[in-house]
């Protein structure tokens, strides 16, 4: 292999730190918005309203055995298709990249939905209880107890959802991106069609994949041993 000759050399690692910088961009996104959907399905799925339930029962249903990829393809390629014949015009051009943000958050969403809802049910149904005879609003007793316990129960198993999540974004390489929105795997690809290589882009793009993994299951472990410790202390 030739390393010097296919990875550390122009124009060559310019576009595989472009991809790394891409990689932490779609990671960084799709976990914000996985987040924010997860949590608020999760409520819904602990929630005393039956609708409410039936509706995040059937969100974590759908999501959590709809293979990623096969979604993604769905949305990039069948839904401008089902978008013209449904409203009689062309799908809005370049929505590649945001429909990518949108499958990666959507499927992850529902594995964090269901962490976030055993989180709730480890709580003492007690506490609800007790809240509500001190007159809290169940928004707030969402807020101010259950959520803060919930995700410090849920941590760990949130965290290696979202390392999931970070290598998910690989996908990305079946989708005809432009090239400022390509990620690690994607510049490999281009790579391996400019030097007719395979090996050396792809080494580089495992260690990537490699060292962030293990620099966020450092960081996960940090803050779940700062977390017991306050625990410990209280």
């Amino acid at each position: 292999m030739n390393f010097h000759g296919y990875v550390f050399s122009e124009p060559y690692l310019s576009w595989l730190l472009q991809g790394l910088l891409m990689t932490l961009v779609i990671s960084l996104m799709t976990t914000i918005f996985s987040l924010i959907i997860g949590i608020a399905v999760g409520m819904m799925r602990t929630s005393k309203n039956r609708f409410l339930q039936c509706c995040g029962g059937l969100y974590v249903v759908v999501f959590r055995n709809l293979p990623l990829l096969p979604f993604l393809l769905f949305m990039v390629f069948a839904l401008p298709d089902a978008y013209k014949v449904i409203f009689g015009r062309t799908f809005p051009p370049g929505m590649e990249f945001p429909l990518l943000i949108s499958s990666i958050s959507l499927n992850t969403a529902g594995y964090i939905a269901e962490i976030f809802r055993s989180g709730i049910r480890a709580i003492p149904e007690g506490q609800y209880s007790a809240a509500c005879v001190l007159g809290l609003k169940p928004w707030q007793i969402y807020w101010r107890i259950l959520f803060p316990q919930a995700i410090r129960i849920g941590f760990p198993a949130l965290g290696s959802r979202l390392i999931h999540n970070m290598k998910n974004s690989s996908v990305a390489v079946v989708l005809p991106l432009n090239v400022e929105y390509t990620e690690v795997i994607g510049q490999t690809a281009r790579i391996a069609g400019q030097t007719f290589s395979w090996a050396e882009p792809l080494v580089f793009a495992a260690v990537v994949y490699l060292t962030l993994s293990l620099c966020i299951s450092a960081l996960v472990y940090k803050i779940s041993l700062s977390i017991q410790l306050k625990d410990a202390i209280k």
